[in-house]
Protein backbone atom coordinates (compact mmCIF):
# COMPACT_ATOMS: atom_id res chain seq x y z
CA UNK A 1 0.00 0.00 0.00
CA UNK A 2 1.28 3.70 -0.83
CA UNK A 3 1.42 6.37 1.99
CA UNK A 4 -1.36 7.63 3.42
CA UNK A 5 -3.03 10.68 2.06
CA UNK A 6 -2.79 12.53 5.42
CA UNK A 7 0.73 12.72 6.27
CA UNK A 8 1.36 14.39 9.64
CA UNK A 9 5.55 15.73 10.71
CA UNK A 10 7.12 15.62 13.98
CA UNK A 11 5.47 18.56 15.98
CA UNK A 12 7.78 21.60 16.02
CA UNK A 13 7.57 22.31 19.23
CA UNK A 14 8.71 19.11 20.01
CA UNK A 15 11.92 18.88 18.17
CA UNK A 16 12.61 22.50 19.25
CA UNK A 17 12.75 20.79 22.92
CA UNK A 18 14.86 18.47 22.32
CA UNK A 19 17.34 20.57 20.26
CA UNK A 20 17.25 22.98 23.49
CA UNK A 21 18.18 19.94 25.58
CA UNK A 22 20.91 18.58 23.56
CA UNK A 23 21.83 22.68 23.08
CA UNK A 24 22.04 23.05 26.89
CA UNK A 25 24.39 19.73 27.61
CA UNK A 26 26.60 20.86 24.59
CA UNK A 27 27.03 24.51 26.52
CA UNK A 28 27.59 22.64 29.69
CA UNK A 29 30.68 20.58 27.63
CA UNK A 30 31.82 24.07 26.04
CA UNK A 31 31.74 25.00 29.37
CA UNK A 32 33.96 22.19 30.95
CA UNK A 33 36.15 22.59 27.56
CA UNK A 34 36.62 26.39 28.41
CA UNK A 35 37.82 25.73 31.66
CA UNK A 36 40.46 23.01 30.31
CA UNK A 37 41.46 25.59 27.62
CA UNK A 38 42.22 28.27 30.54
CA UNK A 39 44.19 26.25 32.40
CA UNK A 40 46.11 24.94 29.26
CA UNK A 41 46.32 28.48 28.33
CA UNK A 42 47.65 29.55 31.91
CA UNK A 43 50.01 26.54 31.80
CA UNK A 44 51.57 27.25 28.56
CA UNK A 45 51.81 30.71 29.55
CA UNK A 46 53.63 30.01 32.94
CA UNK A 47 56.21 27.11 31.22
CA UNK A 48 57.02 29.78 28.67
CA UNK A 49 57.88 32.90 31.24
CA UNK A 50 59.57 30.25 33.04
CA UNK A 51 62.00 29.67 30.12
CA UNK A 52 62.37 33.21 29.92
CA UNK A 53 63.18 33.72 33.31
CA UNK A 54 65.58 31.03 33.39
CA UNK A 55 67.25 32.62 30.29
CA UNK A 56 67.40 36.15 32.04
CA UNK A 57 68.96 35.04 35.08
CA UNK A 58 71.55 33.17 32.79
CA UNK A 59 72.08 35.93 29.90
CA UNK A 60 71.46 39.62 31.21
CA UNK A 61 73.55 42.57 31.19
CA UNK A 62 71.34 44.14 34.17
CA UNK A 63 73.12 44.06 37.42
CA UNK A 64 71.61 45.05 40.75
CA UNK A 65 68.61 45.88 41.63
CA UNK A 66 67.85 47.11 37.71
CA UNK A 67 68.47 43.12 37.08
CA UNK A 68 65.80 42.25 40.39
CA UNK A 69 63.73 44.58 38.91
CA UNK A 70 63.30 42.80 35.48
CA UNK A 71 63.21 39.21 36.95
CA UNK A 72 60.54 40.52 39.15
CA UNK A 73 58.66 41.71 35.98
CA UNK A 74 58.29 38.07 34.63
CA UNK A 75 57.81 36.74 37.86
CA UNK A 76 54.28 39.07 38.10
CA UNK A 77 53.33 37.77 34.90
CA UNK A 78 53.76 34.18 36.03
CA UNK A 79 52.12 34.70 39.50
CA UNK A 80 49.05 36.13 37.40
CA UNK A 81 49.24 32.78 35.10
CA UNK A 82 49.20 30.34 38.23
CA UNK A 83 46.25 32.43 39.75
CA UNK A 84 44.54 32.05 36.36
CA UNK A 85 45.30 28.57 36.18
CA UNK A 86 44.57 27.37 39.98
CA UNK A 87 40.80 29.71 39.81
CA UNK A 88 39.93 27.51 36.24
CA UNK A 89 41.10 24.40 37.73
CA UNK A 90 39.33 25.21 40.92
CA UNK A 91 35.99 26.81 38.85
CA UNK A 92 36.88 29.73 41.61
CA UNK A 93 34.63 32.63 40.00
CA UNK A 94 35.47 31.78 36.98
CA UNK A 95 33.15 33.18 35.04
CA UNK A 96 33.69 36.52 36.70
CA UNK A 97 37.45 36.29 37.31
CA UNK A 98 38.39 35.19 33.43
CA UNK A 99 37.30 38.96 32.46
CA UNK A 100 39.74 40.66 35.48
CA UNK A 101 42.85 38.76 34.25
CA UNK A 102 42.53 39.92 30.99
CA UNK A 103 42.26 43.36 32.16
CA UNK A 104 44.79 42.70 34.43
CA UNK A 105 47.47 41.08 32.12
CA UNK A 106 47.12 44.12 29.81
CA UNK A 107 47.13 47.05 32.24
CA UNK A 108 50.49 45.52 34.02
CA UNK A 109 51.73 45.20 30.41
CA UNK A 110 50.70 48.71 29.48
CA UNK A 111 52.31 49.81 33.44
CA UNK A 112 55.61 48.00 32.38
CA UNK A 113 56.14 49.90 29.04
CA UNK A 114 55.40 52.78 30.07
CA UNK A 115 58.02 53.40 33.24
CA UNK A 116 60.53 50.43 32.17
CA UNK A 117 63.07 50.01 34.48
CA UNK A 118 63.70 52.66 37.43
CA UNK A 119 67.17 51.19 38.06
CA UNK A 120 68.43 51.59 34.27
CA UNK A 121 71.28 54.61 35.02
CA UNK A 122 69.87 56.02 31.54
CA UNK A 123 66.92 57.89 30.72
CA UNK A 124 64.38 57.12 27.92
CA UNK A 125 62.33 58.93 25.98
CA UNK A 126 58.55 59.05 26.52
CA UNK A 127 57.64 58.42 23.04
CA UNK A 128 59.90 55.53 23.17
CA UNK A 129 57.11 53.33 24.87
CA UNK A 130 54.82 53.67 22.06
CA UNK A 131 57.43 52.22 19.30
CA UNK A 132 55.39 49.10 17.77
CA UNK A 133 57.80 46.38 18.40
CA UNK A 134 57.00 46.86 21.86
CA UNK A 135 52.88 46.96 21.14
CA UNK A 136 52.94 43.27 19.52
CA UNK A 137 53.91 41.66 23.71
CA UNK A 138 49.95 42.54 23.50
CA UNK A 139 49.04 40.01 21.08
CA UNK A 140 50.21 37.31 23.19
CA UNK A 141 46.98 37.64 25.82
CA UNK A 142 44.92 38.09 22.56
CA UNK A 143 46.16 34.18 21.90
CA UNK A 144 45.50 33.02 25.06
CA UNK A 145 42.05 34.78 25.47
CA UNK A 146 41.09 32.05 22.05
CA UNK A 147 42.01 28.87 24.64
CA UNK A 148 38.65 29.71 26.09
CA UNK A 149 36.63 29.23 22.96
CA UNK A 150 34.36 31.86 24.52
CA UNK A 151 34.17 34.82 21.61
CA UNK A 152 33.28 37.35 24.03
CA UNK A 153 36.49 36.79 26.01
CA UNK A 154 38.52 37.30 22.34
CA UNK A 155 36.54 40.60 22.26
CA UNK A 156 36.98 41.86 25.89
CA UNK A 157 40.98 40.80 25.26
CA UNK A 158 40.75 43.44 22.13
CA UNK A 159 38.97 45.90 23.67
CA UNK A 160 41.10 46.12 27.35
CA UNK A 161 44.33 45.78 24.73
CA UNK A 162 43.00 49.12 22.80
CA UNK A 163 42.06 50.53 26.01
CA UNK A 164 45.29 49.79 27.52
CA UNK A 165 47.14 51.63 24.51
CA UNK A 166 45.51 54.38 24.13
CA UNK A 167 45.98 55.13 27.80
CA UNK A 168 49.41 54.51 27.29
CA UNK A 169 49.44 56.86 24.17
CA UNK A 170 47.31 59.98 26.75
CA UNK A 171 50.12 59.48 29.11
CA UNK A 172 52.96 59.93 26.67
CA UNK A 173 51.64 63.22 24.23
CA UNK A 174 51.14 64.37 28.39
CA UNK A 175 54.57 64.57 28.78
CA UNK A 176 56.81 67.68 28.32
CA UNK A 177 58.62 67.77 25.12
CA UNK A 178 56.52 65.11 23.80
CA UNK A 179 54.93 66.03 20.42
CA UNK A 180 52.93 64.63 17.62
CA UNK A 181 51.93 65.08 13.89
CA UNK A 182 48.87 67.53 15.12
CA UNK A 183 51.28 70.01 16.45
CA UNK A 184 53.55 69.69 12.76
CA UNK A 185 52.98 73.39 11.14
CA UNK A 186 52.54 71.42 8.13
CA UNK A 187 51.66 68.03 6.86
CA UNK A 188 53.73 67.14 4.16
CA UNK A 189 55.80 64.02 4.19
CA UNK A 190 59.28 66.11 4.33
CA UNK A 191 57.82 67.28 7.85
CA UNK A 192 56.78 64.14 8.77
CA UNK A 193 60.48 62.39 8.25
CA UNK A 194 62.36 65.69 9.90
CA UNK A 195 59.60 64.96 13.18
CA UNK A 196 60.40 61.00 13.14
CA UNK A 197 63.87 61.82 13.60
CA UNK A 198 62.76 63.50 17.05
CA UNK A 199 62.83 60.94 19.84
CA UNK A 200 59.93 62.57 21.44
CA UNK A 201 57.99 62.28 18.35
CA UNK A 202 54.70 60.27 18.06
CA UNK A 203 52.46 59.57 14.91
CA UNK A 204 49.54 59.25 15.74
CA UNK A 205 48.24 57.18 12.50
CA UNK A 206 50.65 54.65 14.20
CA UNK A 207 48.23 53.88 16.95
CA UNK A 208 45.07 54.67 14.96
CA UNK A 209 46.65 51.34 12.95
CA UNK A 210 47.52 49.56 16.12
CA UNK A 211 43.88 49.68 17.12
CA UNK A 212 42.12 48.87 14.28
CA UNK A 213 44.44 45.82 13.17
CA UNK A 214 43.87 44.80 17.04
CA UNK A 215 39.97 44.98 16.60
CA UNK A 216 40.40 43.29 13.22
CA UNK A 217 42.69 40.28 14.85
CA UNK A 218 39.92 40.30 17.86
CA UNK A 219 37.22 40.24 15.33
CA UNK A 220 38.28 37.61 13.55
CA UNK A 221 40.03 35.06 16.21
CA UNK A 222 36.07 35.65 17.89
CA UNK A 223 34.59 34.28 14.45
CA UNK A 224 36.79 31.43 14.26
CA UNK A 225 35.68 30.63 17.66
CA UNK A 226 32.32 31.04 16.99
CA UNK A 227 32.45 28.99 13.80
CA UNK A 228 34.54 26.52 15.64
CA UNK A 229 32.09 26.01 18.37
CA UNK A 230 29.41 26.35 15.85
CA UNK A 231 30.77 23.06 13.55
CA UNK A 232 31.70 21.24 17.41
CA UNK A 233 28.01 21.70 18.36
CA UNK A 234 26.57 20.65 15.06
CA UNK A 235 28.92 17.46 14.98
CA UNK A 236 27.74 16.72 18.32
CA UNK A 237 23.85 17.30 17.90
CA UNK A 238 24.58 14.98 14.54
CA UNK A 239 26.60 12.26 16.60
CA UNK A 240 23.62 12.06 19.59
CA UNK A 241 21.22 11.59 16.89
CA UNK A 242 23.46 9.24 15.59
CA UNK A 243 23.78 7.47 18.89
CA UNK A 244 20.15 7.28 19.59
CA UNK A 245 18.98 6.08 16.00
CA UNK A 246 21.76 3.45 17.02
CA UNK A 247 19.80 2.54 19.77
CA UNK A 248 17.03 1.04 17.26
CA UNK A 249 18.08 0.68 13.98
CA UNK A 250 20.78 -1.42 12.39
CA UNK A 251 24.40 0.50 11.30
CA UNK A 252 23.52 0.14 7.42
CA UNK A 253 19.97 2.29 8.62
CA UNK A 254 21.31 4.78 10.53
CA UNK A 255 24.35 5.43 8.18
CA UNK A 256 20.74 5.78 5.72
CA UNK A 257 18.94 8.00 8.17
CA UNK A 258 21.74 10.13 9.61
CA UNK A 259 22.29 11.81 6.35
CA UNK A 260 18.59 12.19 5.42
CA UNK A 261 17.12 15.52 5.33
CA UNK A 262 13.30 14.15 5.15
CA UNK A 263 11.76 13.61 8.91
CA UNK A 264 11.67 10.31 10.21
CA UNK A 265 8.76 11.01 11.66
CA UNK A 266 6.16 11.44 8.53
CA UNK A 267 3.16 9.16 9.41
CA UNK A 268 2.97 6.18 6.92
CA UNK A 269 1.43 2.44 5.85
CA UNK A 270 3.70 0.10 4.53
CA UNK A 271 4.06 -4.08 4.63
CA UNK A 272 6.70 -5.18 7.45
CA UNK A 273 7.85 -8.04 9.37
CA UNK A 274 7.01 -7.79 12.99
CA UNK A 275 8.67 -10.12 15.44
CA UNK A 276 8.04 -10.89 19.35
CA UNK A 277 10.24 -12.37 21.91
CA UNK A 278 9.65 -12.89 25.24
CA UNK A 279 11.05 -15.68 28.01
CA UNK A 280 8.97 -17.89 28.99
CA UNK A 281 8.27 -18.47 32.47
CA UNK A 282 9.64 -15.60 33.43
CA UNK A 283 7.85 -15.14 36.97
CA UNK A 284 9.09 -18.59 37.85
CA UNK A 285 12.56 -17.49 37.13
CA UNK A 286 12.17 -14.24 38.70
CA UNK A 287 11.20 -16.57 42.05
CA UNK A 288 14.21 -18.54 41.66
CA UNK A 289 17.00 -15.77 41.46
CA UNK A 290 18.15 -12.53 43.44
CA UNK A 291 17.11 -9.06 41.73
CA UNK A 292 20.36 -8.68 40.72
CA UNK A 293 21.05 -11.77 38.97
CA UNK A 294 17.29 -11.12 37.14
CA UNK A 295 19.03 -7.73 35.80
CA UNK A 296 21.99 -9.27 34.58
CA UNK A 297 20.40 -12.04 32.77
CA UNK A 298 18.12 -9.53 30.95
CA UNK A 299 21.30 -7.42 29.86
CA UNK A 300 22.55 -10.63 28.56
CA UNK A 301 19.56 -11.91 26.98
CA UNK A 302 18.29 -8.04 25.47
CA UNK A 303 22.16 -7.91 24.50
CA UNK A 304 22.30 -11.39 22.36
CA UNK A 305 18.76 -10.50 20.95
CA UNK A 306 19.67 -7.29 19.88
CA UNK A 307 22.64 -7.93 18.07
CA UNK A 308 20.53 -10.68 15.97
CA UNK A 309 18.34 -8.14 14.93
CA UNK A 310 20.90 -5.40 13.83
CA UNK A 311 22.84 -8.09 11.88
CA UNK A 312 19.52 -8.82 10.09
CA UNK A 313 19.20 -5.06 8.90
CA UNK A 314 16.18 -5.06 11.61
CA UNK A 315 14.73 -1.94 13.76
CA UNK A 316 14.60 -3.00 17.33
CA UNK A 317 11.49 -1.00 18.71
CA UNK A 318 11.20 -1.58 22.10
CA UNK A 319 12.29 -3.45 25.30
CA UNK A 320 8.96 -5.08 26.87
CA UNK A 321 10.53 -6.11 30.27
CA UNK A 322 11.45 -9.45 29.28
CA UNK A 323 10.32 -9.16 25.90
CA UNK A 324 11.05 -6.67 22.65
CA UNK A 325 9.41 -5.74 19.66
CA UNK A 326 11.10 -5.82 16.30
CA UNK A 327 10.27 -4.79 12.81
CA UNK A 328 12.25 -5.61 9.48
CA UNK A 329 10.81 -3.28 6.60
CA UNK A 330 11.28 0.21 8.94
CA UNK A 331 11.49 2.99 8.46
CA UNK A 332 12.35 1.89 5.14
CA UNK A 333 10.69 -1.20 3.17
CA UNK A 334 13.55 -3.56 1.53
CA UNK A 335 13.56 -6.58 -0.65
CA UNK A 336 14.20 -9.22 1.90
CA UNK A 337 11.97 -8.44 4.80
CA UNK A 338 10.19 -10.87 5.54
CA UNK A 339 13.42 -13.32 5.24
CA UNK A 340 15.50 -11.02 6.62
CA UNK A 341 13.00 -11.48 9.76
CA UNK A 342 13.01 -15.12 9.87
CA UNK A 343 16.98 -15.46 9.82
CA UNK A 344 17.01 -13.02 12.88
CA UNK A 345 14.52 -15.55 14.76
CA UNK A 346 16.75 -18.55 14.07
CA UNK A 347 19.69 -16.39 15.28
CA UNK A 348 18.07 -15.39 18.10
CA UNK A 349 17.46 -19.31 19.03
CA UNK A 350 21.07 -20.52 18.19
CA UNK A 351 22.58 -17.40 20.25
CA UNK A 352 20.39 -18.58 23.53
CA UNK A 353 21.39 -22.04 22.81
CA UNK A 354 25.08 -21.23 23.34
CA UNK A 355 24.25 -18.94 25.81
CA UNK A 356 22.76 -21.41 27.92
CA UNK A 357 25.62 -23.66 27.32
CA UNK A 358 27.53 -21.48 29.35
CA UNK A 359 24.44 -20.93 32.09
CA UNK A 360 24.26 -24.99 32.47
CA UNK A 361 27.98 -25.38 33.07
CA UNK A 362 27.86 -22.20 35.41
CA UNK A 363 24.95 -24.12 37.02
CA UNK A 364 22.70 -22.27 35.87
CA UNK A 365 19.10 -22.69 34.24
CA UNK A 366 18.81 -22.56 30.93
CA UNK A 367 16.77 -19.36 29.46
CA UNK A 368 13.87 -20.61 26.81
CA UNK A 369 11.84 -17.93 24.51
CA UNK A 370 9.13 -17.83 22.42
CA UNK A 371 9.02 -16.05 19.26
CA UNK A 372 6.35 -14.59 16.67
CA UNK A 373 6.50 -13.95 13.50
CA UNK A 374 4.05 -12.05 11.28
CA UNK A 375 4.29 -10.07 8.02
CA UNK A 376 1.41 -7.62 6.62
CA UNK A 377 0.70 -4.22 6.63
CA UNK A 378 1.23 -1.61 9.36
CA UNK A 379 1.02 2.07 10.43
CA UNK A 380 4.70 3.63 11.04
CA UNK A 381 5.80 6.62 12.67
CA UNK A 382 6.44 9.28 15.22
CA UNK A 383 3.56 8.14 18.35
CA UNK A 384 2.93 10.29 21.50
CA UNK A 385 2.82 13.96 22.19
CA UNK A 386 5.50 16.72 22.39
CA UNK A 387 6.97 15.49 25.40
CA UNK A 388 7.69 12.33 24.71
CA UNK A 389 7.56 10.86 20.91
CA UNK A 390 8.76 7.23 20.05
CA UNK A 391 9.09 5.79 16.65
CA UNK A 392 6.78 2.47 16.72
CA UNK A 393 4.14 0.33 14.01
CA UNK A 394 1.09 -0.16 14.66
CA UNK A 395 -2.28 -2.56 13.54
CA UNK A 396 -3.38 -5.77 13.33
CA UNK A 397 -0.14 -6.89 11.67
CA UNK A 398 1.66 -6.30 15.34
CA UNK A 399 -1.03 -7.62 17.43
CA UNK A 400 -0.61 -10.83 15.27
CA UNK A 401 2.57 -11.16 15.81
CA UNK A 402 1.91 -10.53 19.37
CA UNK A 403 -0.50 -13.18 19.64
CA UNK A 404 1.59 -15.81 17.48
CA UNK A 405 4.37 -15.18 19.94
CA UNK A 406 2.39 -16.75 23.17
CA UNK A 407 1.29 -19.69 20.94
CA UNK A 408 4.51 -20.80 20.88
CA UNK A 409 3.63 -22.59 24.75
CA UNK A 410 0.42 -24.62 23.77
CA UNK A 411 1.97 -25.24 20.68
CA UNK A 412 5.42 -26.84 22.40
CA UNK A 413 7.94 -24.76 20.20
CA UNK A 414 10.18 -22.09 20.10
CA UNK A 415 8.99 -20.06 16.87
CA UNK A 416 5.53 -19.45 15.24
CA UNK A 417 5.47 -18.55 11.72
CA UNK A 418 2.57 -16.84 10.16
CA UNK A 419 1.69 -18.09 6.63
CA UNK A 420 1.55 -14.57 5.52
CA UNK A 421 5.43 -14.40 6.16
CA UNK A 422 6.53 -17.67 4.93
CA UNK A 423 4.54 -16.40 1.56
CA UNK A 424 5.95 -13.47 1.38
CA UNK A 425 9.40 -15.05 2.15
CA UNK A 426 8.17 -16.65 -1.41
CA UNK A 427 7.84 -14.03 -3.53
CA UNK A 428 11.05 -12.22 -2.31
CA UNK A 429 13.70 -14.68 -3.26
CA UNK A 430 14.42 -18.54 -4.04
CA UNK A 431 17.15 -18.04 -1.17
CA UNK A 432 14.82 -17.80 1.76
CA UNK A 433 13.10 -21.12 0.56
CA UNK A 434 15.82 -23.02 3.00
CA UNK A 435 14.77 -21.34 5.73
CA UNK A 436 11.59 -22.27 5.26
CA UNK A 437 12.20 -25.69 4.97
CA UNK A 438 13.06 -25.61 8.96
CA UNK A 439 9.40 -25.54 9.38
CA UNK A 440 6.21 -27.29 9.66
CA UNK A 441 3.02 -26.63 8.56
CA UNK A 442 0.69 -26.30 11.89
CA UNK A 443 -2.43 -25.19 10.49
CA UNK A 444 -5.43 -22.99 11.40
CA UNK A 445 -4.71 -21.87 14.79
CA UNK A 446 -7.16 -20.21 17.04
CA UNK A 447 -5.75 -16.98 18.64
CA UNK A 448 -7.58 -14.16 20.87
CA UNK A 449 -9.10 -11.66 19.17
CA UNK A 450 -9.76 -13.34 16.01
CA UNK A 451 -12.25 -15.62 14.53
CA UNK A 452 -10.68 -17.26 11.54
CA UNK A 453 -8.13 -18.14 13.11
CA UNK A 454 -4.23 -17.82 11.88
CA UNK A 455 -2.48 -20.64 9.40
CA UNK A 456 0.96 -21.01 11.10
CA UNK A 457 3.79 -22.60 10.74
CA UNK A 458 6.14 -24.18 13.53
CA UNK A 459 10.09 -24.30 13.97
CA UNK A 460 10.39 -28.18 13.64
CA UNK A 461 13.45 -28.98 14.41
CA UNK A 462 13.53 -26.64 18.17
CA UNK A 463 12.58 -28.63 21.20
CA UNK A 464 9.78 -27.49 23.14
CA UNK A 465 9.96 -24.42 25.19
Amino acid sequence: MGPLASETVVPLAARQLVRERLESRTESAFSEEERQGLMLAAKTRTIALAVVLLWQIVDNPLSGLAYVYELSLFAAFGILGIMQYYCARTRFHMNSLKYLFVFADCALLALVLLFGNPFWDYEVPAAFTMHSSRFSFFFIFLMQSAFSLRPRLVLWCGACIVLARTGMLLWVVGRPGVSTNLDLPELTPQALIEAASDPNFVLLGHWAIEVIVTLIIAAGLASVVVRSRRLVQNRSLAERARANLARYFSPNVVDRLSGAHEALGAVREQHVAVLFADIVDFTGLCERESPDSVVALLRSYHDRLGQAIFDNGGTLDKYLGDGLMATFGTPETGPHDAQSALRCALDMIAALDAWNVERIAAGRGSVRVGIGLHYGPVIAGDIGNERRLEYSVIGDTVNIANRLERLTRSLGTALVVSDGLVKAIDRESDDGKTLVQGLSDAGVQKIRGRDAGVHVWILSTAEPP
